[in-house]
């Protein structure tokens, strides 16, 4: 008995996509789907996690679940809607002058959050990179809903401010190599747009190389040899619009980031 319970101490929870899977922590291979119920989603979604457990399922009532194809345009001109993103992978597009800054968000992501405030803002557009499950309200109604709720708007700003130091620490970080900063931005969608993977727990489905080179700011021949590189060092094996990553501890080394060594799958150490 005792043996049997120091190997499940060994295991952990892990969302992946739409479900909750169990990893064993030293060896940081997936087990076995443990559950796929909305509670266990809600439980380890980045933006639920923030509200207090008795403001979380009242909350997710007033939404709608909504599915989304790859390719599938979320919000653009016109758009009237918020999304709490619960899976999946999408690409935001916000023009400023001449310029537009891509970002790559997945669970988690709160999509409008900072028109929620300010009502001068232009929509950007925001596109399914894969198949997207979302929470869905009207804009109006949240800004109602906002308004009257200390806790929620909150729990929005600290959003916000996570955003902001996203784009510092993940897609701002030009004085390293292409590879490292690509290296570094695949183990930060690990933790958000990860889908699972037979071979090593979990990957990245969706983004194109266009995609990743739009978000880092570089040019698509640049990122084809970032890419080229990290193949060539075993630290991703690439498929059609996939990522997968033979040991996400030394990608993370390779890209300068820091994370802690329960988040992985796949490899959970290595020479």
């Amino acid at each position: 008995m005792a043996r049997n319970r120091r190997r499940d101490d060994r295991r952990r929870d892990l969302l992946i996509g739409s479900s909750l899977y169990q990893v064993d922590e030293t060896t940081g291979r997936v087990q076995y789907a443990a559950t796929r119920s909305m509670d266990a989603v809600l439980e380890h979604n980045p933006f639920f996690q923030r509200l207090p457990y008795a403001h979380r399922a009242d909350f997710a009532a007033g939404f709608q679940r909504r599915f989304y194809e790859r390719k599938a345009h979320l919000r653009g001109s016109g758009s009237a809607m918020v999304h709490v993103v619960l899976s999946g992978c999408v690409a935001e597009e916000s023009s400023y002058g001449e310029t537009t800054t891509v970002r790559i968000l997945g669970t988690g992501a709160v999509l409008g959050d900072l028109e929620i405030f300010d009502e001068t803002l232009t929509t950007p557009t925001t596109r399914c990179l894969n198949t997207t499950m979302t929470l869905a309200l009207p804009m109006d109604r949240m800004r109602v809903v906002v308004e009257h709720n200390s806790i929620l708007s909150a729990t929005l700003g600290a959003g916000i401010a996570d955003r902001l130091v996203t784009a510092e620490r993940v897609y701002g970080r030009v004085g390293l190599r292409p590879e490292e900063r690509l290296a570094g931005l695949f183990t930060h969608l690990l933790g958000r747009c990860a889908v699972p993977c037979p071979r090593f727990g979990r990957m990245l489905e969706g983004p194109s190389q266009v995609d990743l080179a739009d978000a880092l700011n570089l040019s698509r021949a640049t990122v084809e040899s970032a890419l080229r590189l990290l193949r060539k060092e075993n630290l991703v094996v690439t498929g059609y619009r996939t990522f997968s990553f033979p040991s996400e501890a030394a990608l993370a080394e390779f890209g300068k980031v820091r994370i802690p060594v329960q988040r992985v799958t796949g490899e959970a150490s290595h020479p």
